[in-house]
């Protein structure tokens, strides 16, 4: 009988709406950390690994579904799975567990006058990226995935790749920009005062690039980074990176004292004003959603004024815009600088990604 499922099996199932029931049986904390969207967990980590046949009783599975069960690297869910095959279920392990899982991905996408939109979803961390295709040219943001995955979307759509570029230095995830710029022959833009040591072509605040029939303009917004900038799509939308959420805004301390810190959340606080200022009420489209994705094909995004209307932060002053963000910002990740450092050489060569990656993002404070 088969014993494991892979990722690219798992993600087709849940792509197709197939019936499987995800048994996530790791440690609460590990839960907590980051899961899968619509799974079942039980705290089966001891009990499995000291051979409880009981382990699972539990768990009420329905008779319809295939189980998948999953843990952290793929160990003890294969105690699981094996457990609930000596009882008569159909279950199967999820190769790699979770670290594997963290490279699963879905889309959704939405097309605008004369402009579509991709938006390509990593589901466990809820890292989002953008194709956007007008015509026959294309340019993708924050590429997070293997760039062959940009290529196929992109063929798939009957465009060539004019532009890649990021919103700014990511700190939770290591970019494939550069990697999608070398194997598609694309430009790589960045801001023009962005501090890394790879060669890109700088770009101006306010200064405006063409694909196909639309126009992208750039928008120098500081302070989650020094570089971030936000990338507005004709009227229709607006790509915000870290700077705003649809549900909250970017922390403005990722290697930063308290002194610069406090000069960042100014800076965002000011950014912040500017995109929330913004004519036309476009849609917002971040680089990340705080939850994990389900496979739902629903955009990740939301208009201007909903967001206003919902988060209250933008209501303070900026001094008390920079105390609020001084009290709510969490603990920094301890893989989150060395993240950032490799971003900013363009090489991860001698990492491990699968261990450099693991866990949710942590980017948020409201």
């Amino acid at each position: 009988m088969e014993k494991i499922i892979t990722v690219k099996e798992l993600q087709e199932k849940l792509d197709k709406k197939e019936h499987v029931f995800i048994l996530d049986v790791r440690p609460i904390d590990q839960r907590n950390e980051w899961k899968i969207a619509g799974s079942y967990h039980v705290d089966a980590y001891k009990t499995l690994n000291a051979g409880d046949d009981t382990a699972l009783d539990m768990v009420e599975l329905p008779k319809d579904s295939t189980v998948v069960t999953v843990c952290a690297a793929g160990r003890t869910s294969l105690l699981a799975s094996s457990l609930l095959q000596r009882k008569g279920v159909k279950a199967l392990s999820l190769e790699g567990g979770m670290k594997a899982w963290n490279y699963a991905w879905n889309t959704a996408q939405i097309e605008f006058p004369d402009a579509k939109v991709i938006q390509v979803r990593r589901a466990a961390k809820g890292v989002l990226s953008y194709v956007i295709g007008s015509g026959s040219e294309a340019v993708v943001i924050d590429a997070a995935l293997d760039p062959d995955i940009y290529l196929t979307i992109a063929q798939q759509n009957g465009w060539k790749i004019k532009f890649v570029m990021d919103t700014h230095i990511h700190a939770d995830y290591v970019s494939r920009t550069r990697e999608l710029a070398n194997a598609s022959g694309a430009k790589h833009l960045l801001i023009d005062d962005a501090k890394v040591a790879f060669h890109f072509e700088g770009v101006k605040h306010g200064e405006k690039v063409n694909i196909g029939k639309v126009e992208i303009e750039f928008i120098h917004t500081p302070g989650h980074t020094w570089e971030s900038t936000t990338f507005k799509l004709a009227s229709y939308a607006i790509f915000s990176g870290d700077t705003l959420f649809i549900d909250g805004i970017g922390r403005p301390d990722l290697k930063a004292d308290k002194v610069e810190g406090a000069e960042k959340a100014k800076a965002l606080y000011r950014s912040l004003k500017k995109l929330l200022s913004l004519n036309s009420d476009p849609l917002v489209f971040p680089a990340h959603t705080s939850k994990t994705v389900n496979f739902d094909n629903q955009l990740i995004a939301d208009t201007i004024s909903n967001i206003s209307s919902k988060i209250d932060v933008i209501d303070l002053t900026e001094s008390e815009f920079t105390e609020y963000t001084a009290t709510r910002i969490p603990p920094t990740p301890a893989n989150y600088e060395l993240i950032a450092t490799l971003n900013k050489t363009g090489s991860y060569v001698g990492h491990v990604l699968a261990d450099l990656e693991a866990g949710g993002n942590h980017c948020a404070i409201a």
